[in-house]
């Protein structure tokens, strides 16, 4: 993972300066600028990510009609290749960067729809005086954008163009509140600085002769009216699909696979071991946490019985010697923006197992839940189409859950926003108008969020997407929601400040469009979820481990506890005792959030504790951002914009 950045037209020196600064954070000591033509395009990298497994010794394309920056890891490119040859146009080498040049050349901006991999990119088009700007479709590599007036420029880092626009004291309120109310699905639409958005997955933008227009490249598959495998086949096919991915994102050397006991991970490390060859199998090592027995948490004896199938071995690591929390202060002031991750501190340990067996290259599990299961909105599929039947058998093995529970899976996702509209205004009572609505923390005041759309801005992300059924529209948008680039982005950059590229086989563009032309039934049936996932692993993974569970296993939320309760009077007593910055922004009644912490501290309120976490994280990062801003208001004599919103 690069930082990479891209302006045109002149910028003032300083402010260049402080914006490759920020820039130098993401990416690394490597650095190479271009500028010409009243254009810079600059790129920052890390010494080991030079190597030919990962970005190659290419920092910037520079040719007399282009300049092309990137921070990619591109796959099939034996497929790639073989389609630029069908266009005429031969790459200099197969570093990505190259490869994007050849892929320009071919297609024009029309590239990022033959490319397979995690990127962001930019291009300066020297003879068209045109930029071209993309980003891949999941969105596991960040990239923003902003305007100076009639010209653009586009960076790797938020803050870096918040520095190069002077919109570093600028907020974004409404995207600190949303973050602080918990309303998730709002996150990542855009960022916490003015004047400062996120190129969205799947997205190009085009900038040319002072217009700027961005398009969508990518859109999620619909299922077919017929489908072209019956079970099994598509079992096999999804296994071998699986399987090619893995082997195309180990690195050179040794490749470390994130495994937990559960059907997603086990099946990155199961799908690998089995497309690999039998010499090549010790090349892909399994790190795993270790959690004590009774916590719900445990899954080692799954992993042992995954890892003996394959003879195996596997790196452990002690749940007892992670931090969750450690530095949370710290951390917060040196971020572009505030902390996205509880579980950071939790990822780093298993960068640092990654390591401890030779590893540069991580695979993970993401993408599992997204793919290949489904909520209990199946019920009110089945009540739509008058499935009466299946809806009942359904609704009774669900009757443990409760009425409302199952009112809300089976009936308010039918139920037309203006109704529900109407019945808030008879009742004057708050009525979820999404049946996957998060409701706001109650330290928001009230006049903030109707101010700031806080609601509007989730349920526009909740209603962004429609599938052919209201199951398959949850799939889409566990595919699309901008939430999973925002946080996905952020940890991805955190690991590599461990030396670790994080990649994940079950988010191939080639698995994902797979998955989401299968039928939802093969997602869940009854009591039994991931089904094709399962399937795909007959045989690689024992029959103990792919059969359903009484009960969930691998859960951390008793380590979360645990770790919470250690660190958060120390945490709390910090956020309280300097006036809070988001109080006096008009985001939170301080009282309501204290009482809240007085809660949690007195009884353990659960319906609190990840809550305040978010409160902190973002108070904690607005303090940072005010020290590193007082200099640059004394400098130049102005006032500087969060100094006074904090301050006034």
């Amino acid at each position: 993972m690069s930082g990479l950045l891209a302006v045109t037209g002149s910028v003032g020196q300083a402010r260049l300066d402080a914006a490759l600064s920020r820039l130098a954070r993401l990416g690394g000591e490597d650095q190479h600028t271009w500028s010409d033509e009243g254009t810079v395009v600059a790129v920052t990298r890390k010494p080991w990510e030079l190597r030919g497994d990962f970005s190659g010794p290419v920092l910037l394309v520079e040719k007399p009609d282009l300049v092309i920056a990137a921070d990619a890891s591109l796959y099939d490119r034996a497929g790639l290749t073989r389609a630029l040859a069908e266009a005429g146009v031969t790459p200099d080498s197969f570093s990505p960067t190259e490869l994007i040049e050849a892929a320009y050349r071919a297609w024009g901006p029309a590239l990022s729809e033959h490319l397979v991999g995690d990127y962001a990119f930019v291009i300066w088009d020297r003879r068209l005086h045109r930029l071209v700007a993309a980003r891949d479709p999941l969105g596991m590599r960040a990239l923003y954008w902003a305007k100076l007036g009639d010209r653009i420029a586009v960076a790797s880092s938020s803050r870096a163009l918040a520095e190069l626009t002077g919109h570093a004291g600028s907020l974004n309120l409404a995207s600190l509140g949303a973050q602080v109310a918990g309303l998730v699905w709002g996150n990542g639409t855009d960022t916490a600085f003015e004047g400062v958005d996120p190129l969205p997955a799947g997205h190009r933008l085009i900038w040319e002769q002072g217009r700027t227009r961005l398009e969508r490249f990518w859109h999620a598959p619909a299922a077919p009216d017929r489908y072209p495998m019956d079970a099994s086949e598509a079992a096999l096919a999804l296994q071998a699909l699986l399987g090619k991915a893995v082997v195309e994102r180990m690195g050179s050397g040794t490749t470390s696979v994130w495994m937990s006991g559960g059907w997603d991970s086990s099946a990155v490390f199961a799908a690998g071991q089995k497309a690999l060859e039998e010499s090549e199998r010790s090349r892909l090592r399994a790190v795993s946490i270790s959690y004590p027995e009774g916590d719900p948490g445990r899954e080692d004896d799954f992993i042992r019985e995954i890892a003996g199938h394959w003879d195996a071995n596997v790196h452990w690591i002690d749940s007892d010697q992670i931090p969750l929390l450690d530095r949370l202060e710290e951390r917060a002031a040196l971020t572009d923006e505030p902390p996205v991750h509880l579980y950071e501190l939790w990822n780093r340990e298993l960068a640092r197992g990654s390591r401890a067996v030779g590893a540069r290259v991580a695979l993970d599990g993401c993408g599992g839940d997204n793919l290949f299961q489904v909520s209990d909105v199946i019920l009110a599929d089945l009540f739509r189409t008058g499935r009466l039947i299946e809806f009942a058998r359904r609704a009774r093995s669900r009757r443990g859950m409760g009425w409302k529970y199952l009112a809300k899976a089976g009936v308010l996702p039918l139920l037309p926003d203006a109704l529900m509209r109407v019945g808030e205004r008879v009742t004057g009572q708050r009525i979820p108008r999404h049946y996957m609505e998060h409701r706001a923390a109650d330290w928001i005041r009230g006049d903030f969020s109707a101010a700031h759309g806080l609601r509007d801005r989730a349920l526009a992300t909740l209603r962004s997407d429609r599938g052919d059924s209201l199951a398959q529209t949850e799939n889409i948008l566990y595919v699309n929601a901008p939430l999973w680039g925002w946080a996905g982005g952020y940890m991805r950059g955190v690991l590599l400040q461990e030396g670790v590229e994080a990649r994940s086989p079950l988010l191939d563009l080639r698995v994902v469009e797979f998955a989401l032309r299968r039928p939802v039934a093969e997602r869940a049936d009854w009591k039994e979820t991931k089904i094709l996932l399962r399937r795909a692993m007959k045989g690689l993974i024992p029959d103990s481990v792919l059969a359903p569970r009484a009960q969930r296993t691998g859960s951390t939320v008793g380590f979360s506890r645990r770790r919470m309760r250690e660190a958060f009077p120390a945490l709390l007593a910090r956020l309280f005792e300097q006036p809070l910055r988001l109080a006096d922004l008009g985001i939170v009644e301080e009282s309501v959030l204290r009482a809240a912490a007085d809660r949690w501290s007195n009884s353990g309120d659960e319906s609190v504790r990840v809550r305040l976490f978010d409160a902190m994280r973002v108070e904690f990062w607005l303090r940072g951002l005010e020290r590193s801003t007082k200099p640059a208001r004394a400098r130049s004599g102005r006032p500087n914009a969060l100094v006074e919103a904090v301050v006034a």
